[in-house]
């Protein structure tokens, strides 16, 4: 996919900024403390055997790089998904215009998702994997990650840009419900698999009534 820039349009927000994703940093921040007990209980014992210092402070020592590598390894911190004050994720009002949604590809351009369901597809030439159309002929999108397609996190993501664009789609008023892309996930990226951060059995992060508003019921 052409184009795109390296910052958001104005009007666009981050899913990192919303607060549907605030669950996802909470999550974060208590199985943070949990370790950082943890190793502080680890190293009281071993001060307590041993008396020395030095050798109880090596798992606090530790704890900055656990945090580091446990923060980039969530892939619910850090979604390249964004959305515009009209969707449904940002807003829970009726909206007054059209919806869009961008996403942020792997060089750090945000570009548009135009129409249509979207799929991972292993890069074998560049490493990674590739953002695609999901249709007959897997339409290229862009370069998403040089993580693996199979990658549980990306495939996570892909999970939510495709809620973000059914939800779009209903705020549009076009034919794609938020019901249909599900069964498509569920076949085509067994989302239930979550790590140990992520244990809920779905990424559900629609606003409460939001499908019947849009449904007009």
């Amino acid at each position: 996919m052409k184009g795109g820039e390296h910052s958001l349009p104005s009007g666009m927000r981050s899913f990192n900024e919303l607060s549907l994703a605030r669950p996802f940093l909470f999550r974060f921040v208590t199985a943070s403390a949990a370790v950082l007990f943890l190793l502080a209980g680890f190293a009281w014992v071993l001060y307590s055997a041993t008396e020395n210092t030095i050798v109880s402070a090596v798992p606090l020592m530790l704890v900055p790089a656990l945090l580091w590598w446990f923060y980039h390894s969530s892939s619910m911190l850090h979604v390249p998904l964004a959305v515009d004050m009209n969707h449904p994720f940002m807003v829970e009002d009726d909206p007054i215009g059209k919806s869009n949604v961008m996403v942020r590809l792997s060089d750090g351009r945000w570009v548009d998702l135009g129409h249509g369901r979207v799929r991972l597809a292993q890069d074998d030439l560049l490493g990674g994997c590739n953002l695609v159309r999901d249709n007959e002929d897997y339409t290229f999108l862009g370069h998403f990650s040089n993580r693996d397609s199979a990658n549980r996190g990306l495939r996570k993501q892909v999970v939510l840009l495709n809620q973000a664009l059914a939800l779009r789609d209903a705020v549009n008023g076009e034919e794609d419900t938020i019901e249909q892309a599900r069964e498509r996930e569920g076949m085509d990226t067994g989302l239930l698999d979550r790590s140990w951060m992520e244990e809920q059995e779905s990424i559900d992060v629609e606003p409460e009534g939001l499908m019947s508003k849009l449904r007009g019921e």
